[in-house]
């Protein structure tokens, strides 16, 4: 199988987006570009909070980030939710945009107003509004877990962060909601990961296609690849994994068919078949 990997990296692999003849690894502390033969061609280390999914529009990478917490408090107390813009030449910051919808959001956790259960922010993709076809920034909401937090929260927002509104899609509650969301142009469709079920009330699902509206839930498989999912159109995906520990992380992303999805395969079984130790 074909693949494209990034190794001895600090912390844990987030996303990843392609954009031309390069592939971009957003891991919790850094932006990697590599090129398609495991190269890097730089990187830029992110401190004070925590990146998360990103993805590749005209010359530029949208990755989400989440703020430290204040000292003494719990680690996802996250202090701010932002959109960080990066050259995809050099990986320079060009902008970084903060969503404030999403400070209110964490204003009302755990109040009998809240139905959400927002947690953070995680993946991104940038995609057509569903009715002026104009491109904006979708930002998948990370949730607490809890049955009542039932529907995954994807924000719309203009290119330059001002937030326009909100889509609710009933999966049932998934651990830390989507993690990774990624935009099909030519099948009009967005996928989305989520991690495995902790809870009885939890989908066994994890990966699922939501209409270019998202309104419907198209498909859906019990397949984990939270740590990243690009799609390509008629040539497929790039699905993902990660190993190691900190300190000494790699990343894969392989390429395979929408069949893939329906094999019931650990992440291990999978590093066989593409280092063809099957």
């Amino acid at each position: 199988m074909e693949f494209v990997e990034v190794v001895n990296q600090n912390q844990h692999l987030q996303g990843f987006t392609k954009g031309g003849n390069f592939m971009y690894w957003s891991f919790t502390d850094s932006l990697v570009k590599t090129n398609l033969n495991n190269t890097v061609k730089c990187q830029v280390e992110i401190h004070g909070g925590h990146l998360g999914d990103c993805d590749y529009h005209d010359g530029k990478i949208y990755a989400s980030y989440l703020q430290d917490a204040l000292p003494g408090h719990a680690w996802e107390d996250w202090t701010g939710f932002k959109i960080y813009i990066f050259d995809a030449n050099d990986l320079r910051v060009l902008n970084i945009l903060n969503l404030d919808i999403c400070d209110y959001y964490k204003s009302i956790t755990c109040t009998e107003e809240d139905t959400r259960g927002f947690q953070g922010i995680d993946g991104v993709a940038i995609a057509p509004d569903p009715v002026s076809g104009e491109d904006k920034l979708f930002v998948a909401c990370a949730l607490y877990t809890g049955e009542k937090y039932a529907n995954q929260i994807i924000l719309q927002f203009t290119l330059d962060g001002v937030y326009e509104t909100e889509y609710h899609i009933p999966t049932g509650n998934t651990v830390f909601g989507i993690q990774n969301l990624d935009y099909d142009a030519e099948n009009k469709e967005f996928w989305f990961s989520t991690y495995g079920a902790s809870q009885p009330y939890q989908p066994k699902e994890i990966l699922y296609c939501i209409s270019g509206d998202l309104k419907e839930i198209k498909r859906k498989y019990c397949y984990s690849t939270p740590f990243g999912i690009e799609c390509l159109g008629k040539e497929g995906f790039y699905a993902s994994y990660q190993y190691g520990q900190n300190g000494r992380r790699g990343g894969v992303a392989y390429r395979c068919d929408e069949s893939m999805f329906q094999n019931n395969v650990t992440e291990a079984e999978v590093e066989a078949l593409i280092r063809g130790n099957n």
